[in-house]
């Protein structure tokens, strides 16, 4: 990161030093007072002769100097105020980069969950017309909670699933089964979908997948947020009393001597900027790693836990689904009739072991196909974010 590396150590200390003009070894007042007027026009500080500086706290010296103590204190003023603009100059960079890519990513990703929300419903209507419109909530509520999980809610991807289905079953019992019988309760049919295998291995397939594309989306946008608030913290460093003592003996003592060029000794601006920094100064490896991780976690992005291939093939899993439901429908219709019988007044929860006596497990359908590694819009757009940032 360059703004805690040695060399944006050594850049920030050339980036601040304001007056490089050669140097003289004796005190020339006049010299002083044309630099000093720069910062502050007009000001009467400057005495007209070296004088003792006696006074002075920080920019001592066993010879006659040019600053009063008004001076030394606006110097050091001067010296604090450099120190934060110039780490925001350093850190503005960085800062915007990753802002900038993490909002190209997540307006890639929510573009992708439009589509796949628009391409859901296009199926619907000529697959399965007695579906809509009542199933359009419902649809839109998946993708807003896959939406809501990548940006950190509580929720999980099998409860969301769960919930979809939960949903749209009743809707599928009523419009593709054929179970129109109003005496047969919401309850009723709601909770007969899970024991009764009514989307077959679908609602499984589709929570394992999502749960490894959607967690790999979650972990890459808060990477991003971590990375935006470790340059935010650099950003908002404020140089505390040693620091910008420490500052204005590196960059305005030597005007009090006449000696208005940039410090001589790299090495004194290195332990300056070091100690000002403080911890900060120590981020740089830590940095490194954060990169890498970035990077092998956006090149991880492929296949199953390619976000884009995932959700773009959810409407030919959800579609499949609604097929077993239709296939299955004279078993369905038995169950629920079953059930309801046996539930005179209030229909209960499908008893899971009692239907396994009663009807064997439908077979497994045919494995869908390994979802290609085959780069998309979203995977350029992390690795594209990776790169970027590698190179600062």
């Amino acid at each position: 990161m360059l703004a805690f590396s040695v060399r944006g150590a050594l850049s920030l200390c050339a980036l601040l030093q304001l007056f490089p003009l050669p140097g003289g070894q004796v005190p020339n007042c006049q010299e002083v007072r044309t630099v000093f007027h720069s910062l502050h026009p007009g000001s009467k500080w400057v005495p007209e002769n070296p004088v003792s500086g006696g006074d002075l706290q920080v920019c001592q010296t066993k010879g006659p100097t040019c600053c009063s103590k008004k001076m030394e204190e606006r110097y050091q003023v001067a010296a604090r105020s450099n120190m934060e603009s110039g780490l925001q100059v350093v850190t503005a960079q960085l800062k915007h980069l990753i802002i900038q890519n993490a909002a190209i990513f997540q307006e890639a990703f929510d573009l992708v969950l439009r589509h796949g929300r628009n391409s859901t419903l296009a199926m619907l209507k000529p697959e399965f017309p007695g579906l809509l419109p009542s199933s359009q909530s419902t649809v839109g509520q998946l993708f807003l909670d896959m939406s809501l999980y990548t940006l950190g809610s509580d929720s999980t991807v099998d409860h969301m699933v769960t919930s979809f289905f939960g949903k749209l079953f009743p809707l599928a019992y009523r419009r593709l089964v054929g179970g129109s019988s109003s005496s047969v309760s919401e309850e009723c049919v709601r909770g007969a979908w899970k024991d009764s295998g009514a989307f077959g291995p679908y609602p499984k397939l589709i929570m394992t997948r999502l749960s490894r594309s959607l967690l790999a989306t979650r972990v890459f946008l808060q990477a991003l947020n971590l990375g935006i608030e470790v340059v935010n913290t650099t950003d908002h460093l404020r140089p505390g009393r040693d620091c910008s003592r420490a500052l204005l003996r590196l960059w305005y003592c030597p005007h009090c001597q006449g000696l208005l060029g940039p410090p001589a000794c790299r090495g004194f601006c290195q332990a300056v900027m070091q100690s000002c920094l403080g911890g900060a100064a120590e981020v740089q490896p830590h940095w490194r790693s954060y990169i890498d991780g970035l990077g092998k976690l956006a090149g991880g992005m492929r296949g199953e836990q390619d976000m884009e291939a995932v959700v773009l093939r959810l409407p030919a899993m959800i579609k499949l689904a609604l097929k077993h439901t239709v296939n299955s429908r004279s078993r369905l219709s038995t169950l629920v009739s079953i059930e309801h019988q046996h539930t005179l007044v209030s229909c209960q929860t499908v008893n899971g072991a009692e239907l396994k006596g009663q009807f064997t497990k439908a077979k497994s359908n045919r494995k869908s196909k390994h979802v290609g590694s085959h780069s998309t819009f979203v995977e350029r757009c992390m690795r594209r974010v990776w790169i970027v940032l590698s190179v600062v």
